[in-house]
């Protein structure tokens, strides 16, 4: 968290609130945010965590200025982030433009190596883009009009999972457009510590919800195809939810927790048929075996890319 913080006072645009919301964390974030002496620093919150969701509509409705981004815990953003982002926002001629983004690298801070980069922008109506599973990976890279949030509701509050792409679905449905920043300007890190996304069981509840709230205007869009592809999509990203907590596990030793974590990512199939082997080979091998394949792959990737 303290590196959020810092990634978001080092912009270059400096004319901004950062409003911090503790819903009730434990990683001592009032302590953190009052041992920082800066005016544009606002924390709002109370002791009791009502999930991603509600923090940050607290932080939305908080909020003085007619932009506003977020900013995971967890992730950082590079110096020119807003800069570039006002800019292509504020120079864009439709009145329903309303969110800008930008690209981002995920960083796995386990195997100290970037790991993923999200490809080049789509730009407009982006609303069959993302019914047919288009999905930034981190809310991070958003720069949103408020006025155009407060019209949709902002974020669900019933969903623990995937309740960005939701919001994005329906700031696209009520035809408010997308530009995007071919820049890279977010760093999502992965392995940080403790993740909602990492936790399958919330992620098969938002799965379950998000599939309710939009399988009929998928199907309606799209039709049954696509529904059945979006749906195996979404079956891939919980299945990861999975095999991480079997990783997890077997590198710190618990290797009954991993086996019960491969059981449980077993009962999934076909959706998790991606992951099974690297999740039994984890499991099979335990911690030290396991973190010694995964520096060998860090190594053999470094290799190839630099050749």
């Amino acid at each position: 968290m303290p590196r959020a913080i810092e990634s978001a006072l080092a912009q270059t645009f400096s004319d901004f609130e950062l409003i911090v919301v503790d819903d009730g964390s434990t990683d001592h974030t009032t302590e953190v945010v009052r041992g920082i002496a800066d005016p544009r620093i606002r924390l709002v919150g109370d002791t009791t965590n009502r999930g991603p969701s509600a923090a940050r509509n607290q932080g939305i409705r908080e909020a003085r200025c007619r932009l506003v981004a977020f900013l995971d815990s967890d992730d950082e953003w590079l110096p020119r982030k807003l800069e570039l982002q006002l800019a292509r926002l504020d120079g864009d001629s439709d009145p329903r433009t309303a969110v800008a983004y930008c690209r981002v690298y995920t960083y796995d801070d386990v195997a100290q190596r970037p790991v993923h980069e999200f490809g080049e922008p789509r730009e407009g109506a982006l609303f069959h883009d993302l019914l047919a599973g288009w999905h930034p990976v981190t809310t991070s890279l958003f720069l949103v009009r408020r006025a155009a949030l407060l019209e949709v509701g902002g974020f669900d509050e019933t969903l623990l999972c995937g309740e960005d792409y939701d919001l994005w679905l329906r700031l696209a449905q009520a035809s408010y457009r997308f530009v995007g920043v071919n820049e890279v300007l977010v760093v999502k890190h992965e392995n940080a510590g403790v993740q909602l996304s990492k936790d399958p069981v919330a992620k098969l509840r938002g799965h379950e919800l998000m599939d309710q709230k939009w399988r009929a205007t998928i199907i309606r869009h799209l039709g049954r195809g696509a529904y059945r592809r979006w749906r195996a999509r979404r079956g891939a990203f919980l299945q990861q939810a999975y095999f991480v907590r079997v990783r997890d596990a077997a590198r710190s030793g618990q290797r009954a927790a991993a086996w019960r974590w491969l059981l449980a990512m077993l009962k999934l199939l076909p959706w998790s048929r991606a992951y099974v082997l690297r999740a039994f080979v984890a499991a099979i091998l335990g911690p030290r075996a396991h973190r010694a394949v995964t520096h060998v792959r860090a190594a053999l990737a470094r290799r190839f890319r630099l050749g």
